[in-house]
């Protein structure tokens, strides 16, 4: 697989995805070839983006997003591409346009529900989504063999309306799901990224996991 065979694959599914989806909103690797090349191919399942119609987030997560939700986003991709280096939050408090818009490079984003949703997503409607178009959303995830996944805010049975599976899930020691299939990614069960909760206990709590389920050890900074 390489950038321009992703990219390619990308457009193809979402035009035959888009014609019974009018509004239909683009989303995936922000850059292919950035995403191909990270140490842990990393994505996350988001329900739903909020405002307008046919556009393309990946454009908007080039040019960094809003902070509201991706600067935790940022965050969480520092940390997981360094696992094995613990992160001060004097290092992560302050995320800047640039270095959200660099860090965010490396990700796919994939939304279940592809149209445009209000400031609290409808369970019901992105259930509803995620159903009707199980088949669409399988062959999206497919095509970018990630190594890890992680549910923001996306219940666990997302995951298997989705995948036509059922996992076992586990727990890690604090309390985080998740679970891993044979040849499958890391799919972990964890906060929207723009929670109510304190940016730091977001940010450890997912990436403390990430480094327990893979048995890396945190070198104190």
């Amino acid at each position: 697989m390489d950038a321009a065979w992703l990219t390619e694959q990308e457009e193809l599914l979402f035009a035959e995805w888009a014609a019974g989806r009018p509004g239909f909103i683009r989303d995936g690797a922000v850059d292919a070839g950035r995403y191909l090349a990270s140490e842990y191919k990393l994505l996350y399942l988001l329900k739903e983006v909020n405002g307008g119609s046919d556009w393309d987030l990946r454009d908007f997560l080039r040019e960094g997003g809003r902070k509201q939700t991706w600067d935790n986003v940022a965050r969480w991709t520092l940390g997981i591409q360094n696992l094995g280096r613990e992160l001060t939050w004097a290092e992560l408090d302050r995320i800047t346009q640039e270095r959200r818009r660099e860090a965010l490079r490396s990700i796919c984003a994939v939304n279940v529900k592809k149209t445009s949703g209000t400031f609290a997503a409808d369970s019901k409607l992105v259930a509803k989504a995620a159903q009707e178009d199980a088949a669409f959303l399988k062959r999206q995830i497919g095509l970018y063999k990630p190594d890890i996944v992680i549910c923001c805010g996306t219940e666990r049975n997302y995951w298997h309306d989705v995948m036509k599976s059922k996992p076992q899930w586990k727990s890690t020691a604090r309390g985080i799901w998740y679970f891993r299939e044979e040849g499958g990614p890391v799919v972990v069960a964890f906060m929207h990224p723009a929670a109510r909760a304190k940016d730091c206990l977001l940010y450890y709590g997912l990436v403390d996991a990430v480094r327990e389920i893979f048995g890396i050890e945190r070198s104190l900074p």
